[in-house]
């Protein structure tokens, strides 16, 4: 059954966190879908794109954002009113401004958390307040299913506000499986270790440059390759002149992250046990894992997956995370070429069999089709 789908995100497409929206919603699209985004992008920046596409007005003032948006967003459903949705996604920053006018309509809503508030600031503990408040409409009714991105995430949800848990479904994140070839397997030089998104204090990348160090002493040959923007972006680049070990970029295209990957070996996922890694679903570990990197990593539940063996996809306590990584690659440097091969394809046919948008997308469509069915 097709539907006609409306989604109010924050979200908007000159941002690399807008990666799992615009994948979402091109495979809905392919699945037969009507799809409308209500966002803040300019009107006509979508023109090419196989949706329909509504521009928001939002302000530029941090805390206000999501609150602007959702009241105009009110405005445009308000103003029309004629216009029908199967179902109305509604990211969970802009529920407190519009749920509850969008209740009274005939479409069924969808609660949308892709990541509770990440950043460590004033404004995230604002932030809480808000997701805590979006929750809470669902358990009142006003949504009727709400969409996280892992089993930790659902148990946490329903720990702290009470929802039925069989309300719940979990959208990870996953990866455009035909972007991606396949790493170059090491042969010799160095181990060629890579961390690309925000490069920012509280993601646990200030830690990356010091394993190196630790590696390196070790005996090991490596080099880190760091790609993104954040707070600590201007510290990285310092510590990465006249540095043999570190090279940082700023951000780059995310059409440009798969021939980056398919130059590195190991992919990192140096986020700690905080509350909101432990409950995120990231995507670089998708992109890694279709790009054959092996991957190592802090262990805690943001970044486990089942399926997954400790040959090719490493995870340490972060009391152990040096060490535990010079064990590793000690392990690693002792493999011929055809079992690091090995290692390589099985990290890759995970990723096809688990991790591919299409797959993820069907999932959320079958989960909107049965919800649309109970109206």
């Amino acid at each position: 059954m097709k539907m006609n789908i409306a989604w109010v995100t924050v979200r908007c497409w000159n941002d690399m966190c807008t990666t799992t929206t615009d994948a979402l919603i091109r495979e809905l699209v392919n699945q037969g879908h009507v799809v409308t985004v209500l966002n803040a992008d300019e009107a006509g920046s979508h023109r090419d794109a196989p949706w329909k596409q509504i521009p928001l007005q939002q302000s530029k003032w941090p805390g206000r954002k999501a609150a602007t948006l959702g009241k105009s967003a009110q405005a445009w459903f308000r103003k029309h009113a004629d216009v029908e949705f199967d179902v109305i996604l509604v990211d969970w920053p802009l529920a407190p401004a519009l749920g509850k006018s969008l209740s009274k309509s005939n479409s069924r809503l969808v609660l949308m958390d892709r990541s509770p508030p990440a950043d460590a600031t004033i404004l995230a503990k604002l932030q809480w307040r808000n997701w805590k408040k979006a929750w809470s409409m669902m358990k009142k009714g006003v949504f009727s299913k709400g969409l996280v991105v892992s089993k930790a995430h659902r148990d946490y949800v329903v720990q702290k506000i009470g929802v039925n848990r069989q309300n719940l479904h979990s959208i990870p994140a996953g990866v455009n499986l035909e972007e991606f070839g396949l790493a170059l397997i090491r042969q010799d030089g160095p181990w060629k270790f890579v961390y690309h998104g925000r490069l920012d204090k509280h993601r646990g990348v200030l830690a990356l440059p010091m394993l190196m160090r630790k590696l390196a002493s070790s005996g090991f040959d490596v080099h880190l390759t760091l790609i993104g923007d954040g707070d600590v972006l201007g510290v990285l680049q310092s510590m990465a002149e006249g540095n043999p070990l570190l090279s940082v970029s700023p951000q780059i295209s995310r059409l440009d992250i798969p021939a980056h990957l398919e130059k590195q070996h190991i992919g990192l996922l140096p986020m700690p046990a905080s509350r909101v890694w432990s409950l995120a679903s990231p995507l670089k570990r998708s992109e890694y894992l279709a790009a054959g990197l092996l991957v190592y990593g802090m262990d805690h539940s943001g970044h486990r997956m089942d399926g997954t063996s400790d040959t090719w996809f490493r995870l340490s306590p972060q009391e152990d995370f040096h060490e535990g990584a010079i064990e590793w690659i000690e392990e690693l440097s002792k493999l011929s070429e055809k079992e690091l091969q090995e290692r390589s394809d099985l990290a890759r046919s995970h990723a096809e069999a688990h991790c591919s948008w299409e797959k993820i997308a069907k999932a959320l469509g079958e989960i909107l089709h049965l919800d649309s069915l109970e109206q």
